[in-house]
C-alpha cells in the first residue's frame, strides 16, 4: 500500500448472543483479518454497522475491543460513526468516544470521528452550519462529514461545505453517498480535505484521475474488498481497460443484490 490508501469500509457489527447485543468479539476479530489483505481502513458505528440504532453500550464494547484486539495493527485507521437525531445527542456521543479513547489509546491509527448533518428535512442551509459548528466546537478530532439525505432528510450545499472548512481545520474527509456528487462536481476548492465516494457503482469511473473523488467508503468492501482493491491499483495505467471491466461488472452485481435486498426486513 502507499501513503494513501483510497479504500475504506464501514465495518458490519457482529453481535453476540447475550440479551445485551454486545460485539461478538471472536467473529468481528475474523472478519478483520478476513478482509485486511485488501482493506486496513475502517469506519466503526457507520451506517452499514448500524450506528444509527447502536446503543452507547455497544459503541464503548467496540472501542474496547479496538484498545486490545490483536487482529489490528498501527497500520489499519479507524472512524468512528457518531450518529445521532439531535445535534446536542451527537455532541454527547462523539465526546463520549473521545473520552473512552483518551483514556487508552487504541492499537491502530486513530482517523478521528463521522458526523452527518442534521436529521431535518426543513433545515435551512444556516441550520446545517451551526449543526456542524456546534459539533466543531465540542470536540477535538479530526472530522469526516458525511452526505447521507437518504436518512438525515437534507442535503449540505456546495456552499455551506466550503464555509464550514474554513470554520476549522479538523474536517479531513468528506463522505458522499447521495449519489448525486453536488459537492464534489462543484468546481470549488477544497484544500487538503479527502473526498470520498459512498454511492456504490461506477467504481473506476469516479475515482481520480478519471473522476472527482479521492477514494471510498463502501459497505461493499465487506465482502468485495479483492475486486474493489484492484479496481483501485489499476484504475489508470496499463490495465485500465480489465479494471474498467472489472468495475462494470461488479456495479451490476451490487446492483442487482441490492434489488433482492429490498424485499428483506431491516
Amino acid at each position: 500500500m502507499t501513503d494513501f490508501d483510497p479504500l475504506w469500509v464501514p465495518l458490519l457489527t457482529h453481535y453476540d448472543s447475550s440479551d445485551q447485543q454486545g460485539l461478538d468479539h471472536a467473529r468481528t476479530s475474523k472478519h478483520i483479518k478476513s478482509i485486511s489483505a485488501n482493506v486496513r481502513q475502517y469506519l466503526i458505528a457507520g451506517t452499514t454497522g448500524d450506528g444509527w440504532e447502536m446503543s452507547d453500550l455497544l459503541l464503548r464494547d467496540w472501542i474496547t475491543f479496538v484498545q486490545s484486539a490483536n487482529t489490528l495493527t498501527p497500520q489499519h485507521r479507524l472512524l468512528f460513526g457518531a450518529f445521532a437525531t439531535t445535534t446536542e445527542k451527537v455532541i454527547e456521543r462523539a465526546k463520549s468516544i473521545e473520552s473512552q479513547i483518551a483514556s487508552k489509546p487504541i492499537i491502530a491509527s486513530y482517523a478521528g470521528i463521522t458526523i452527518c448533518p442534521p436529521v431535518n428535512p426543513n433545515a435551512t442551509q444556516d441550520m446545517v452550519f451551526e449543526h456542524f459548528r456546534r459539533i466543531i466546537a465540542a470536540t477535538t478530532s479530526q472530522l469526516a462529514i458525511y452526505q447521507l439525505p437518504q436518512i438525515v432528510g437534507c442535503e449540505i450545499e456546495p456552499q455551506t461545505f466550503i464555509k464550514i472548512l474554513e470554520s476549522s481545520s479538523r474536517v479531513s474527509m468528506f463522505k458522499d453517498t447521495s449519489g448525486a456528487d453536488r459537492v464534489a462536481r462543484s468546481g470549488l476548492e477544497v484544500g487538503s480535505t479527502l473526498m470520498l465516494r459512498g454511492a456504490e457503482g461506477n467504481y473506476s469511473k469516479e475515482l481520480k484521475p478519471n473522476g472527482t473523488y479521492d477514494g471510498w467508503l463502501l459497505s461493499t468492501a465487506n465482502v468485495f474488498s479483492p475486486e474493489l482493491r484492484y479496481i483501485a491499483e489499476n484504475a489508470c495505467g496499463d490495465k485500465t481497460e480489465k479494471a474498467t471491466a472489472c468495475s462494470q461488472n461488479l456495479s451490476n452485481l451490487v446492483e442487482k443484490l441490492f434489488q433482492i435486498s429490498e424485499g428483506l426486513p431491516e
